[in-house]
């Protein structure tokens, strides 16, 4: 999902954050946690929003330690249904030409490439990351996979949230920011491949 696009909606992340603390008061730390669960098994709600929400009720060190324990325990979920799936459909989209070929891709693509990409924010990476388990790569390796992910969007998430971006959101309009967030996924994921292609006709 897109999780935010511009400076203007850390304005408005800023704003909810605030009404939902004087709303929620001393119980917002559930919802917190609960959000901080749903997201890597639904993409929502806002990662953005949950880590501001936490930082405004719970200060820095604690809330960033609870958004991640509620990101590690919906990644371990996420994990545990898509074994399921996978056990309960007798591995069907491995006996599928188009999925196997997909979850073989994904299998085989190097760990720090789907960390990036998953992380990255603009682009919606669900697919990937729910076909990340589905390809039965490991749990440790998973576990690697998706952690890493995660802290790379805090990375970015913390960013935007202390305004450190702000200067280059400013100036870049939205539809160019999130073209070149692709290209550089694309580009990420099958660069070397397209650079080989050219190679081979240049011979």
């Amino acid at each position: 999902m897109v999780e935010y696009m511009d400076i203007g909606l850390i304005i408005d992340v800023q704003l909810a954050v605030e009404q939902a603390s004087l709303l929620l008061g001393k119980y917002g730390f559930l919802i917190v946690i609960v959000f901080g669960i749903m997201h890597p098994l639904f993409e929502n709600p806002l990662s953005l929003f949950n880590l501001a929400l936490a930082i405004s009720l719970l200060g820095i060190p604690i809330g960033y330690l609870i958004v991640f324990l509620s990101n590690v325990i919906g990644i371990i979920l996420l994990y545990w249904f898509a074994m399921k799936f996978n056990q309960k459909s007798n591995h069907i989209l491995f006996q599928k030409e188009i999925s196997q070929k997909l979850l073989t891709w994904i299998r085989e693509t190097s760990t720090w490439k789907h960390i990036i990409v998953i992380g990255v924010p603009f682009i919606p990476t669900y697919p990937i990351k729910l076909a990340v388990p589905l390809s039965n790569i490991g749990f440790k390796k998973y576990c690697f996979t998706l952690i890493g992910a995660y802290l790379f969007l805090f990375f970015g998430n913390t960013l935007m949230y202390f305004g450190i971006l702000g200067f280059v959101t400013d100036n870049i309009p939205n539809s160019v920011s999130f073209c070149l967030i692709l290209l550089f996924v694309i580009y990420l994921y099958f660069g070397n491949r397209l650079f080989t292609k050219e190679k081979l006709l240049e011979k």
